[in-house]
């Protein structure tokens, strides 16, 4: 995973903020269709914005978990969703 700089980071987090959520993970949780698309995404936009539906410390989990699948890394994450890119 690559680590920005600092500018780049809050550039990515300009771009975070104004765009809809791409991806929402429901009651199945992290499957491979899912993870598949998100990816799909990330291709396509370089970034993509996840929707969560689970409590606070179940969401922290799937975040790593799927920065991990992913290869991406966390640009933000406010409320029940976070953004990831390259």
């Amino acid at each position: 995973m690559k680590t920005n700089t600092g500018k780049e980071r809050r550039a990515l987090k300009s771009a975070a903020k104004t765009r809809q959520v791409d991806i929402k993970i429901g009651k199945k949780g992290l499957t491979q269709n899912v993870v598949s698309e998100i990816k799909l995404v990330l291709d396509r936009d370089r970034m993509v914005k996840v929707s969560f539906r689970e409590n606070r410390e179940k969401r922290n989990e799937l975040e790593k978990e799927l920065q991990e699948l992913i290869q991406s890394s966390l640009v933000e994450s406010v409320g029940k969703t976070a953004t990831f890119a390259f």
